[in-house]
């Protein structure tokens, strides 16, 4: 299988969908809106497709050197368990126990796992003969793609909050006379 246009493939899926995400997000004014935690919430889904999206498309500059995509690999993946552990804890706290259940039981071991490989191929290509250590990346990357769409679902769906309209947060009051 060519990586590169996998590669290609997964940060086109994850930046269409980010775009989606955004969408979604400017038709809830409860999941900007950062007097609550539904504004975390939906940063930390905006991470779930922005962290694979990056790595995929850095990984697209050359496949076969190793160095490349294993750096890339690793601070993305990296990046996504510092986001997990200082959101997640927040979200659980605050209600939304399902992005949260989410987080802990599929993201963060899926970035875990991505990382150990990324740092050390030498365990994947030592167990396997038939696949290398970037396609098992690989496969993680769609269970991701997947994990995120199903992230973005159980944010989507938690009940709105009621927000103040913005003119009546910018509003001064009238002086009676």
């Amino acid at each position: 299988m060519d990586l590169t246009a996998f590669f290609g493939v997964v940060s086109t899926v994850d930046f269409a969908l980010l775009g989606l995400w955004w969408v979604a997000v400017q038709t809830r004014p409860d999941l900007r809106n950062h007097r609550f935690r539904t504004s975390q919430m939906a940063y930390l889904v905006s991470l779930q497709f922005l962290v694979p999206g990056t790595a995929s498309l850095l990984a697209q500059i050359d496949p076969t050197f190793g160095p490349i995509w294993r750096i890339a690999f690793t601070l993305s993946s990296l990046s996504g368990v510092v986001a997990i552990i200082s959101i997640a804890p927040t979200l659980w706290a605050s209600g939304e126990r399902g992005v949260a259940w989410l987080m802990y039981l599929g993201a963060f071991p899926l970035y875990v796992l991505i990382t150990l490989i990324a740092l050390f191929p030498q365990v994947v290509n030592g167990w396997s003969t038939r696949m290398n250590a970037l396609e098992v990346e690989a496969i993680l990357f769609c269970l991701m793609v997947f994990l995120s769409a199903q992230t973005a679902w159980a944010a989507a769906m938690q009940p709105e909050r009621e927000t103040e309209p913005e003119e009546v947060l910018h509003e001064t009051p009238e002086v009676v006379r």
